[in-house]
């Protein structure tokens, strides 16, 4: 059987169903913002509606990723700043998919969207400290770990610390 090719489509309404069920296991949560876990099918169907505004602007793209034609993750480019040539790259995988190499794959597949539409000069990336497997995936495509940034986002009720990644793009 051929190996099946790993795509991104931008996120529409009709994706919402799976990114909201996606966000629903409590593995993947664990490493996720609350704030970006959607609390219902209608909250997401609104935010992709907002994400597909956005990124007519040039100023936020979010992706489903696909293996073939089946849905499997997201991919977010954000903080886009065109003076600077900068923006900001996330990602989240289906628990079911975790362990498969997909994750590095994934983020190669944002970098070169990224590189052919975009034409930014640089791109960061954060990690929760504890996910081992997200910091593996942005050093397999050449991030370099700038540091712990202390107290980056308020969560849960508490500030927590980001690994902050960098990549210069060629």
């Amino acid at each position: 059987m051929a190996e099946q090719k790993l795509s991104l489509k931008l996120a529409t309404e009709e994706d919402a169903e799976f990114i909201y069920e996606m966000m629903q296991n409590k593995e993947y949560q664990k490493h996720y913002l609350d704030r970006l876990l959607y609390k219902s099918v209608e909250e997401t169907r609104i935010e992709m509606r907002k994400m597909g505004r956005e990124a007519k602007i040039g100023k936020v793209f979010y992706f489903v990723v696909l293996l073939g034609k089946k849905r499997i993750g997201v991919l977010n480019v954000y903080k886009i700043n065109a003076k600077d040539k900068r923006g900001s790259i996330g990602y989240g995988i289906m628990r079911e998919e975790w362990g498969k190499g997909l994750g590095s794959k994934i983020c190669a597949l944002g970098i070169e969207y990224i590189k052919k539409n975009l034409n930014l000069h640089t791109i960061e990336a954060t990690a929760d400290s504890n996910n081992e497997a997200s910091k593996k995936v942005l050093e397999k495509n050449g991030f370099v770990l700038l540091g712990t940034a202390k107290d980056y986002y308020f969560d849960r009720g508490k500030y927590i610390d980001r690994d902050l990644y960098w990549k210069v793009l060629k």
